[in-house]
Protein backbone atom coordinates (compact mmCIF):
# COMPACT_ATOMS: atom_id res chain seq x y z
CA UNK A 1 0.00 0.00 0.00
CA UNK A 2 1.63 3.31 -0.71
CA UNK A 3 2.10 5.79 1.84
CA UNK A 4 -0.89 8.50 0.70
CA UNK A 5 -3.28 5.66 0.82
CA UNK A 6 -2.63 4.60 3.88
CA UNK A 7 -2.57 8.22 5.43
CA UNK A 8 -5.91 8.47 4.18
CA UNK A 9 -7.04 5.31 5.48
CA UNK A 10 -5.97 5.98 8.95
CA UNK A 11 -6.82 9.59 9.25
CA UNK A 12 -10.39 8.37 8.14
CA UNK A 13 -10.15 5.61 10.88
CA UNK A 14 -8.95 8.47 13.71
CA UNK A 15 -11.57 10.48 12.46
CA UNK A 16 -14.21 8.42 12.57
CA UNK A 17 -13.41 6.98 15.59
CA UNK A 18 -13.49 10.93 17.09
CA UNK A 19 -17.07 11.20 15.83
CA UNK A 20 -18.37 8.42 17.46
CA UNK A 21 -17.19 9.15 20.77
CA UNK A 22 -18.71 12.69 20.21
CA UNK A 23 -21.56 11.02 18.94
CA UNK A 24 -22.01 8.86 22.67
CA UNK A 25 -21.03 12.08 24.79
CA UNK A 26 -23.71 14.13 22.74
CA UNK A 27 -26.70 11.26 23.44
CA UNK A 28 -25.51 11.47 27.40
CA UNK A 29 -25.84 15.26 27.28
CA UNK A 30 -29.39 15.58 26.03
CA UNK A 31 -30.73 12.48 27.96
CA UNK A 32 -28.92 12.63 31.13
CA UNK A 33 -29.05 10.30 34.11
CA UNK A 34 -27.60 8.95 37.09
CA UNK A 35 -24.19 7.55 37.06
CA UNK A 36 -25.38 3.92 37.20
CA UNK A 37 -28.10 4.63 34.05
CA UNK A 38 -24.86 6.67 32.34
CA UNK A 39 -22.25 3.31 32.59
CA UNK A 40 -25.09 0.95 31.54
CA UNK A 41 -26.53 3.02 28.66
CA UNK A 42 -25.85 1.51 25.58
CA UNK A 43 -25.15 4.71 24.32
CA UNK A 44 -21.60 3.50 25.52
CA UNK A 45 -21.23 1.32 22.53
CA UNK A 46 -20.25 3.84 20.03
CA UNK A 47 -17.89 5.50 22.81
CA UNK A 48 -16.28 1.83 22.23
CA UNK A 49 -16.38 1.69 18.89
CA UNK A 50 -14.65 4.82 18.55
CA UNK A 51 -11.78 3.97 20.77
CA UNK A 52 -11.37 0.92 18.74
CA UNK A 53 -10.81 2.89 15.42
CA UNK A 54 -8.75 5.50 17.27
CA UNK A 55 -6.41 2.19 17.88
CA UNK A 56 -6.75 0.88 14.82
CA UNK A 57 -5.63 4.24 12.83
CA UNK A 58 -2.94 4.35 15.63
CA UNK A 59 -1.29 1.12 14.88
CA UNK A 60 -1.64 1.56 11.06
CA UNK A 61 0.41 5.11 11.46
CA UNK A 62 2.86 3.24 13.83
CA UNK A 63 3.39 0.19 11.68
CA UNK A 64 2.70 1.22 8.74
CA UNK A 65 0.05 -1.32 7.71
CA UNK A 66 -3.15 -2.66 9.05
CA UNK A 67 -3.88 -4.76 12.20
CA UNK A 68 -5.58 -6.75 10.20
CA UNK A 69 -1.88 -8.50 8.58
CA UNK A 70 -1.37 -8.97 12.06
CA UNK A 71 -3.84 -11.48 13.32
CA UNK A 72 -3.46 -15.06 12.44
CA UNK A 73 -5.19 -16.83 9.41
CA UNK A 74 -7.65 -18.98 11.84
CA UNK A 75 -8.61 -15.19 13.34
CA UNK A 76 -9.21 -14.00 10.39
CA UNK A 77 -11.25 -16.63 9.18
CA UNK A 78 -13.69 -16.65 12.53
CA UNK A 79 -13.72 -13.05 12.61
CA UNK A 80 -15.13 -12.77 8.80
CA UNK A 81 -17.80 -16.03 9.46
CA UNK A 82 -19.00 -13.63 12.44
CA UNK A 83 -19.09 -10.40 11.21
CA UNK A 84 -20.70 -11.67 8.33
CA UNK A 85 -23.17 -13.78 9.89
CA UNK A 86 -23.89 -10.63 12.45
CA UNK A 87 -24.93 -8.06 9.47
CA UNK A 88 -27.14 -10.56 8.12
CA UNK A 89 -28.89 -11.59 11.04
CA UNK A 90 -28.83 -7.81 11.60
CA UNK A 91 -30.68 -6.93 8.04
CA UNK A 92 -33.16 -9.59 8.41
CA UNK A 93 -34.53 -7.82 11.90
CA UNK A 94 -33.97 -4.34 10.50
CA UNK A 95 -36.24 -5.33 7.32
CA UNK A 96 -39.22 -6.07 10.04
CA UNK A 97 -38.57 -3.48 12.31
CA UNK A 98 -39.13 -1.36 9.99
CA UNK A 99 -42.31 -3.13 8.28
CA UNK A 100 -44.57 -2.95 11.35
CA UNK A 101 -48.16 -3.18 11.15
CA UNK A 102 -49.53 0.36 11.08
CA UNK A 103 -53.13 1.80 11.76
CA UNK A 104 -54.63 3.66 8.64
CA UNK A 105 -57.96 4.34 10.30
CA UNK A 106 -57.69 3.23 14.07
CA UNK A 107 -60.81 2.78 16.09
CA UNK A 108 -60.07 2.29 19.53
CA UNK A 109 -60.62 2.64 22.90
CA UNK A 110 -57.98 1.74 24.65
CA UNK A 111 -54.61 3.08 24.06
CA UNK A 112 -51.39 2.22 25.79
CA UNK A 113 -48.74 4.76 25.76
CA UNK A 114 -45.23 2.92 25.99
CA UNK A 115 -42.00 4.65 28.00
CA UNK A 116 -39.24 5.63 26.80
CA UNK A 117 -37.09 6.86 29.05
CA UNK A 118 -36.73 9.61 31.49
CA UNK A 119 -33.88 11.88 32.18
CA UNK A 120 -32.61 12.09 36.42
CA UNK A 121 -34.43 15.41 36.65
CA UNK A 122 -37.98 13.64 35.51
CA UNK A 123 -38.05 15.24 32.26
CA UNK A 124 -39.05 13.54 29.60
CA UNK A 125 -36.70 13.00 26.34
CA UNK A 126 -38.23 14.60 22.81
CA UNK A 127 -38.53 10.95 21.63
CA UNK A 128 -41.07 10.12 24.33
CA UNK A 129 -42.72 14.07 23.88
CA UNK A 130 -42.75 12.83 20.36
CA UNK A 131 -45.67 9.50 21.71
CA UNK A 132 -47.26 11.67 23.29
CA UNK A 133 -47.88 13.98 21.22
CA UNK A 134 -49.15 11.31 18.49
CA UNK A 135 -51.03 9.74 21.26
CA UNK A 136 -52.26 13.45 21.65
CA UNK A 137 -54.03 13.90 18.45
CA UNK A 138 -55.61 10.52 18.33
CA UNK A 139 -57.09 11.04 21.58
CA UNK A 140 -58.41 14.44 20.40
CA UNK A 141 -60.17 13.03 17.68
CA UNK A 142 -61.21 9.87 19.74
CA UNK A 143 -63.08 11.61 22.60
CA UNK A 144 -64.06 8.16 23.98
CA UNK A 145 -60.66 6.99 24.63
CA UNK A 146 -58.81 6.22 27.81
CA UNK A 147 -55.22 6.48 27.63
CA UNK A 148 -52.70 4.16 30.00
CA UNK A 149 -48.90 5.68 30.69
CA UNK A 150 -46.81 2.52 31.61
CA UNK A 151 -43.04 2.80 33.16
CA UNK A 152 -41.74 3.06 36.37
CA UNK A 153 -38.41 3.84 37.92
CA UNK A 154 -35.01 2.19 36.34
CA UNK A 155 -31.81 2.75 37.48
CA UNK A 156 -32.39 4.98 40.44
CA UNK A 157 -34.22 7.22 38.01
CA UNK A 158 -38.03 8.62 38.72
CA UNK A 159 -41.07 6.79 37.51
CA UNK A 160 -42.14 7.44 34.13
CA UNK A 161 -45.93 7.06 33.85
CA UNK A 162 -46.35 9.84 36.51
CA UNK A 163 -44.27 12.28 34.87
CA UNK A 164 -45.79 11.43 31.32
CA UNK A 165 -49.23 11.79 32.54
CA UNK A 166 -48.82 15.34 33.90
CA UNK A 167 -47.21 15.96 30.67
CA UNK A 168 -49.95 15.12 28.84
CA UNK A 169 -52.43 17.19 31.22
CA UNK A 170 -50.14 20.08 30.80
CA UNK A 171 -50.87 19.39 26.89
CA UNK A 172 -54.43 19.57 27.33
CA UNK A 173 -55.69 16.12 27.78
CA UNK A 174 -58.42 15.53 30.52
CA UNK A 175 -56.75 13.82 33.64
CA UNK A 176 -59.47 11.95 33.88
CA UNK A 177 -58.92 9.83 30.39
CA UNK A 178 -55.13 8.88 31.63
CA UNK A 179 -54.77 6.10 33.59
CA UNK A 180 -50.75 4.94 34.90
CA UNK A 181 -49.21 2.15 35.63
CA UNK A 182 -45.56 3.13 37.04
CA UNK A 183 -44.02 -0.59 38.16
CA UNK A 184 -43.13 -1.33 34.58
CA UNK A 185 -39.17 -2.39 33.85
CA UNK A 186 -40.00 -3.50 30.83
CA UNK A 187 -41.64 -3.51 27.39
CA UNK A 188 -43.21 -6.74 28.87
CA UNK A 189 -44.11 -5.61 32.14
CA UNK A 190 -45.75 -2.78 30.08
CA UNK A 191 -48.18 -4.46 28.65
CA UNK A 192 -48.62 -7.19 31.43
CA UNK A 193 -49.32 -4.67 34.12
CA UNK A 194 -51.39 -2.71 32.12
CA UNK A 195 -54.18 -5.46 31.42
CA UNK A 196 -54.03 -5.69 34.74
CA UNK A 197 -54.79 -1.71 35.90
CA UNK A 198 -57.26 -1.66 32.57
CA UNK A 199 -58.88 -4.79 33.54
CA UNK A 200 -59.12 -2.79 36.79
CA UNK A 201 -60.48 0.04 35.42
CA UNK A 202 -63.35 -1.45 33.48
CA UNK A 203 -64.25 -4.27 36.25
CA UNK A 204 -63.86 -6.94 33.80
CA UNK A 205 -61.57 -10.11 33.47
CA UNK A 206 -58.11 -9.64 31.98
CA UNK A 207 -59.30 -11.76 29.17
CA UNK A 208 -61.50 -8.88 27.56
CA UNK A 209 -58.95 -6.86 28.05
CA UNK A 210 -56.81 -9.16 25.75
CA UNK A 211 -59.49 -9.51 22.97
CA UNK A 212 -60.48 -5.79 23.16
CA UNK A 213 -59.34 -3.19 20.38
CA UNK A 214 -55.82 -1.72 21.72
CA UNK A 215 -53.91 1.18 20.02
CA UNK A 216 -50.31 1.12 20.74
CA UNK A 217 -48.47 4.17 20.57
CA UNK A 218 -44.45 4.00 20.50
CA UNK A 219 -42.06 5.25 18.40
CA UNK A 220 -41.90 3.94 15.21
CA UNK A 221 -38.40 2.00 15.67
CA UNK A 222 -39.82 0.31 18.54
CA UNK A 223 -43.44 -0.74 16.60
CA UNK A 224 -42.88 -3.73 15.69
CA UNK A 225 -41.55 -5.20 18.51
CA UNK A 226 -44.10 -3.90 20.91
CA UNK A 227 -46.25 -5.74 18.41
CA UNK A 228 -44.64 -9.18 18.14
CA UNK A 229 -44.89 -8.69 22.01
CA UNK A 230 -48.55 -8.00 22.22
CA UNK A 231 -49.12 -10.90 20.36
CA UNK A 232 -47.23 -12.86 22.12
CA UNK A 233 -48.72 -12.12 25.71
CA UNK A 234 -52.62 -12.60 24.35
CA UNK A 235 -53.62 -9.15 22.94
CA UNK A 236 -55.63 -10.27 19.89
CA UNK A 237 -56.69 -7.06 18.28
CA UNK A 238 -53.77 -4.52 18.50
CA UNK A 239 -52.71 -2.07 15.76
CA UNK A 240 -49.83 0.37 15.88
CA UNK A 241 -48.69 3.97 15.80
CA UNK A 242 -45.29 5.45 15.66
CA UNK A 243 -44.14 8.43 16.25
CA UNK A 244 -41.19 10.25 14.77
CA UNK A 245 -37.38 9.98 16.35
CA UNK A 246 -34.90 13.30 16.73
CA UNK A 247 -32.39 12.59 13.84
CA UNK A 248 -29.84 12.84 16.03
CA UNK A 249 -30.47 9.79 17.92
CA UNK A 250 -31.69 7.66 14.91
CA UNK A 251 -28.38 5.67 14.51
CA UNK A 252 -28.46 4.67 18.52
CA UNK A 253 -31.76 3.80 18.78
CA UNK A 254 -32.18 1.89 15.31
CA UNK A 255 -28.52 -0.22 16.41
CA UNK A 256 -30.43 -0.61 20.16
CA UNK A 257 -33.80 -1.71 18.78
CA UNK A 258 -32.08 -4.20 16.22
CA UNK A 259 -29.85 -5.92 19.56
CA UNK A 260 -33.44 -6.15 21.10
CA UNK A 261 -35.31 -7.37 18.62
CA UNK A 262 -32.37 -10.46 18.18
CA UNK A 263 -32.13 -11.24 21.96
CA UNK A 264 -36.24 -11.36 22.28
CA UNK A 265 -36.10 -14.10 19.30
CA UNK A 266 -33.67 -15.56 21.39
CA UNK A 267 -35.99 -16.06 24.10
CA UNK A 268 -38.53 -16.88 22.06
CA UNK A 269 -36.19 -19.88 20.66
CA UNK A 270 -34.32 -20.80 23.94
CA UNK A 271 -37.47 -20.24 26.40
CA UNK A 272 -40.77 -19.51 24.76
CA UNK A 273 -41.12 -16.87 26.58
CA UNK A 274 -43.03 -14.65 27.06
CA UNK A 275 -46.06 -16.54 27.38
CA UNK A 276 -50.16 -15.30 26.92
CA UNK A 277 -50.76 -13.16 30.42
CA UNK A 278 -52.53 -15.71 32.71
CA UNK A 279 -56.12 -14.99 33.24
Amino acid sequence: MNFNKSKIIYLSEFIFGELFIIYCIILHFINPGTLLSELCSFSNVWLLLGALLIFLSTYRKNHQKSFWFALKKWQKVSFMVIFGAGITISAVNLYFIRHPAIAKNPDANIVILLGGGIDKNGQLPDAVKARCKTAMDYMKSNPNAILITTGGALKNLPAEAPATKEYLINQGLEADRILIEPNARDTIQNFQYSCKVLSEYYNCPQSQILNSDILIVTSFFHLARSQRLARRMGFTRTTGLGSRTPAIKLLDAYSREICAYIKLNLRILLTGKPKKIEV
